[in-house]
Formats: structure tokens, sequence, C-alpha cells
């Protein structure tokens, strides 16, 4: 879904893994208008062409404001 050799426009980080049930996601944009418009231009497109392997369910978003990051 990234484009080849980074991350998408307004993404800042991305990491990925499996865990119960399936993968957890963590994508930090650095705006919500970035995250909506690779959620509604890339993302969720892409998911409705389908994905190898597939989804037992629709994902989940959950949202919160950064309040702090450390590096």
């Amino acid at each position: 879904m990234h484009p080849a050799g980074g991350l998408p426009e307004g993404q800042t980080y991305h990491a990925a893994g499996p865990s119960d049930g399936g993968w957890t996601i963590v994508a930090v944009h650095d705006s919500k208008e970035s995250w909506a418009r690779f959620r509604d231009t890339i993302l969720m497109r892409r998911l409705q062409q389908g994905i190898d392997g597939g989804f037992a369910s629709p994902p989940q978003e959950r949202t919160f404001e950064v309040y702090k990051v450390t590096t």
C-alpha cells in the first residue's frame, strides 16, 4: 500500500505485526487531513480490490492525538 521506497505523503511512522486474531498496524501522520487522504484515496481502494490472504473482518480504526514523541 505504500509507495515504492518510502511512506505516503504525510505519514511519518509505520509499524505492523501479527497480534491476537490478526494484525496491528500503527501509522502516524502529520495531520488528520493526511491520514484521511491516505485512508480514502489509497487504503480503502486497495482493500476493496482484495488482499492476498484476505481479512477475517473489516479493519478497525482507532485514532488519538499524539501528546509527545521521543526519539
